[in-house]
């Protein structure tokens, strides 16, 4: 058996920063994860690139108001502590901050250099067991070992809080995700680089967001459509509709107008579409209306114009749930049942960070300003 101070429960952004925090406080710690590598996660945020904050960054992007959090360490603070732990950084004309190697690796990097000259322990590979009281210390088992500590700081992300802590109500679900909707064969692997996406829930909730749309096989993916996912992974349930305008920048008049006209070209109708749409696209909105691919575009009536112009404006789908590739989970332990230092308010020396407490936020560097927010503020005041 194996004695700390303190156990950071999971190598992760938020666990990272509080393990580092909590060691400039004299406290012997150590990191505990399944992993093979310490904040292997970051390596594929930001499409490799670790979109590590965002400059525009408020309470407003967030499921929860965490305004109070942010006061005491935001955007700027983050930016000051990466840059004492020699990381260069940059942001973009959208505001979201890089690390100036474009290399997720470099954020990684200047962490687990930082662990190390802290001389704080990394027990890896190490499945966590169980989280049990021991008279005034935590007993925590894992797979290989078991440790004694005065304090834990759970920083685990999704069901794990939930397997190794007997804490009612901590729910998760995938959030930040593809939605899996019912997608023809021939649209798989299409790209829309701007289109304005509607999602209304069961509820009659609804969300709109504008950006990049991908088809995949068994649904729709994209950053906006991880945002729109937000919206069901919140009421914890991935069902409704979804409601796609590919030419956002045409009324539905201009597009209307632009349709009649090109009658004129006098080419069959699965040629219809040639300089305006993806071929797929063309063939998607031909297969609904269910058009003759050989008739002529000069045949066309003004109801099948219509229709076309329709489809364009208001592409649906049903949403049936989600896919499997979720960067985030919502959910996690109520900020109600935290103090303002993220210790449980009845289970005395027991912290949540990150994923474990019930924050998130939309795409674009949001979720890890609260891992470095939540890390920072549970590392200094444990």
């Amino acid at each position: 058996m194996k004695y700390y101070d303190i156990l950071v429960l999971g190598g992760g952004a938020s666990g990272v920063v509080a393990a580092i925090k909590a060691s400039e406080k004299g406290k012997q710690v150590a990191i505990i994860d399944k992993a093979n590598k310490i904040a292997k996660k970051i390596l594929v945020t930001g499409n490799g690139r670790c979109n590590l904050t965002n400059l525009n960054t408020t309470e407003k992007q967030y499921n929860a108001d965490i305004s109070q959090f942010l006061n005491r360490f935001g955007v700027n603070d983050t930016l000051y502590f990466f840059d004492s732990i020699g990381l260069v950084t940059y942001a973009d004309e959208e505001g979201r901050v890089y690390p100036l190697s474009n290399s997720a690796k470099s954020v990684m990097d200047v962490l687990t250099n930082k662990l190390s000259a802290q001389n704080i322990d990394c027990f890896l590979e190490h499945n966590i067991l169980k989280v049990e009281k021991w008279d005034d210390n935590f007993l925590v088992k894992t797979d290989k070992d078991e440790f004694l500590c005065k304090k834990v700081i759970v920083s685990l992300g999704g069901n794990f809080t939930t397997q190794i802590l007997d804490i009612k109500g901590i729910n998760f679900i995938p959030s930040l995700v593809s939605l899996k909707v019912n997608i023809s064969r021939n649209l798989s692997g299409c790209r829309i680089s701007d289109a304005v996406v509607c999602v209304e829930d069961l509820h009659g909730n609804k969300m709109t967001e504008r950006g990049e749309v991908l088809f995949k096989e068994k649904g729709i993916s994209g950053i906006c459509i991880f945002n729109l996912s937000s919206l069901f992974a919140r009421n914890k349930k991935f069902e409704g509709k979804l409601r796609i305008d590919l030419m956002p920048n045409y009324t539905g008049d201009t597009l209307l107008e632009m349709l009649q006209k090109r009658r004129s070209l006098n080419v069959k109708v699965n040629k219809f579409f040639d300089g305006l749409l993806l071929s797929q696209i063309g063939y998607e909105i031909l297969n609904r209306i269910k058009l003759d691919e050989e008739k002529s575009s000069l045949n066309l009536t003004e109801a099948e114009i219509k229709q076309m112009a329709s489809l364009i404006k208001n592409l649906d789908y049903d949403i049936t749930g989600c896919l499997d590739n979720n960067q985030i989970f919502a959910g996690g332990i109520d900020l109600a049942q935290l103090t303002p230092n993220l210790e449980h308010k009845t289970i005395k020396n027991l912290y949540f960070t990150g994923e474990a407490c019930n924050v998130d936020g939309l795409c674009g560097g949001y979720n890890l300003q609260w891992a470095w927010t939540s890390g920072y503020i549970v590392g200094e005041n444990i």
